[in-house]
Parts: C-alpha cells; sequence; structure tokens
C-alpha cells in the first residue's frame, strides 16, 4: 500500500521535473531529436498515472480484502515501459525498446480496467 503511495508520488515528482526541464533545460534537445510531441505525452502520462498510484495505496488501505494493487503493478510495469521509452526516444534518440512502448500502454489501459472492476466491488454502507 505504502508502495504505491510513495511510488505515485515520486512518479508525479518526476513528471513535474521533465515538465521544468522540457520546458527550459533540454527544450532545444528535445526538438532538434524531435520529441517534442513524445516528450509532452510520457510528462502528462507519468503525473496522471502517478496519481493513479497514490489512489491504488489509498484504496489497498481502505478495502485491504480488495486486490488493488494488481492495478498498481500494471501502472508501473506501463509507466516504465510506455513513459520510460517515449523520455528514451524524446531525449536520447534511443529507439532499441521502442517495441515495449505499445505493451506499456496495454499496462496502462489494463491497469485503468482493473481499478475500474475491482472499485466495483466495494460494497458501500
Amino acid at each position: 500500500m505504502k508502495t504505491f503511495i510513495s511510488l505515485g508520488a515520486f512518479f508525479c515528482f518526476l513528471a513535474v521535473a521533465a515538465g521544468a526541464l522540457g520546458a527550459h533545460g533540454f527544450k532545444e534537445l528535445i526538438m532538434k531529436m524531435g520529441g517534442t510531441n513524445n516528450f509532452s505525452l510520457a510528462t502528462h502520462y507519468m503525473f496522471y498515472h502517478g496519481l493513479g498510484l497514490v489512489a491504488v495505496g489509498l484504496l489497498k488501505h481502505r478495502f485491504p480484502k480488495i486486490p488493488f494493487q494488481a492495478a498498481g503493478w500494471l501502472f508501473i510495469a506501463g509507466t516504465v515501459m510506455f513513459q520510460g521509452n517515449l523520455y528514451l526516444i524524446s531525449i536520447a534518440g534511443i529507439r532499441a525498446l521502442q517495441v515495449l512502448t505499445p505493451v506499456g500502454g496495454i499496462c496502462l489501459m489494463l491497469g485503468w480496467l482493473t481499478l475500474a472492476v475491482l472499485s466495483a466491488r466495494i460494497k458501500v454502507g
């Protein structure tokens, strides 16, 4: 539970730092590499999925019998593969692992779907 909250907060930190570096420090490099759109997408997605991980941690704490960690691990795997590869392509032009980018995207989608399905198991009242 705290792993997801801590890692989610760290992903959000990285997203804000990447946004600042992309707007200032690495702006010319990213533009030279032609990766402006990929970098921006990676930054936004990292922030969204960081918040998703925080939510997973909070839900797992509140409802320990529901296996919300499944969604959390999918978010982590997806973030590493999807956003990680977009950053590599944008900043360094490294495309060796780009085949993992769509796999990461599928993990992110499955993470949200898992979160939706598991949330339906919450009993209110």
